[in-house]
């Protein structure tokens, strides 16, 4: 499929469903000297021509993109695009593009954040002494010579192991094929979760990885293990970790939630964090920089980080 814009000698229009403050002010003459700009961070959709669409986590149903007739191309500002329809988008024309590898360091900085503040139960302690109260007695453990375990080593898992191993951590990991991690052990599921002392999440949804956290395999690891997730909800079963962490299967939990919070709200010895392992000054930067790079290419015919 050709991407071809009503006029190739104009800057089409752009509706952008995001905040203008989500483009640093350095890189928002670039976005203007490709695109007119319509800036709409409630989430309406005004047509009026649009061609170009640039959101994250809308509603893009066939319904709402049949508002937009003369649409060619949506950018999703982040790597998920399973709120657009697709097939909708194949039918009548409309690329899609997404937005990957924008994080660098900053999400796996925070996986072992949301370990040490679980670990250390900073938050409680924090509450604490605000309140002038007797502190608990939940005694912490060391990083040193404990072991960490990886599951999925893309980019943020590989910077996982690598901040693991700076803290004087073992690690292992596991992974669907044969990898090769600098200071680190490839092993199955089941002996990296009975072997490891914080066991870090850091690999996509899919059918096989849905609930990869149950009451199986959290039955396999250690007491005074912790689970810190900083991918999908969905990798792991809410009400088994809630019988784990309250039946002290497990010791707790560092959850970087991205959706609704409500099923952890209740959990003891949690931490969490809402969606905001990404949120850094510099991963801001990368991500605006990132699809305004991808509509310049879009406009000379050569999308990059084409899904559809």
């Amino acid at each position: 499929m050709t991407l071809a814009f009503a006029d190739p000698q104009a800057a089409p229009r752009t509706l952008l469903l995001i905040d203008p403050d989500e483009v640093p002010d350095d890189l928002r003459p670039r976005l203007e000297s490709l695109v007119r700009p319509v800036w709409r961070a409630d989430g309406e959709i005004t047509a009026d021509g649009t061609e170009i669409l640039v959101t994250a986590n809308r509603d893009l149903s066939g319904t709402v993109l049949e508002k937009l007739p003369d649409l060619r191309l949506i950018v999703t500002t982040g790597t998920a695009y399973d709120y657009v329809d697709t097939d909708y988008c194949r039918a009548n024309g409309v690329a899609v593009c997404n937005t990957p590898g924008y994080t660098g360091s900053s999400v796996a900085e925070h996986a072992m954040a949301l370990f040490l503040a679980a670990n250390r139960r900073i938050a409680e302690l924090d509450q604490e002494l605000r309140r002038g109260s007797a502190p608990g007695g939940h005694l912490a453990v060391e990083l040193e010579g404990r072991t960490a375990g990886v599951v999925g080593v893309g980019d943020i898992g590989r910077r996982v192991c690598a901040i693991a191993r700076g803290f004087g951590m073992q690690v292992r990991f596991c992974s669907r094929s044969r990898k090769d991690v600098a200071g680190a052990v490839q092993v199955e599921l089941d002996e990296l979760l009975a072997a490891a002392d914080v066991v870090f999440l850091c690999l996509p949804l899919t059918g096989q990885t849905h609930h990869l956290l149950n009451s199986a395999t959290l039955a396999l690891m250690k007491p005074t293990a912790y689970v810190v997730n900083i991918s999908s909800d969905e990798l792991i079963d809410p009400r088994a970790l809630a019988d784990a962490l309250r039946s002290g299967t497990i010791a707790g939990a560092g959850l970087d939630v991205i959706g609704a919070a409500d099923p952890y709200l209740g959990l003891p010895n949690t931490v969490l964090t809402p969606s905001r392992g990404w949120y850094t000054a510099e991963s801001v930067h990368r991500r605006a920089a990132t699809w305004i790079d991808t509509i310049g290419s879009a406009l000379v015919g050569r999308p990059v980080h084409r899904t559809v």
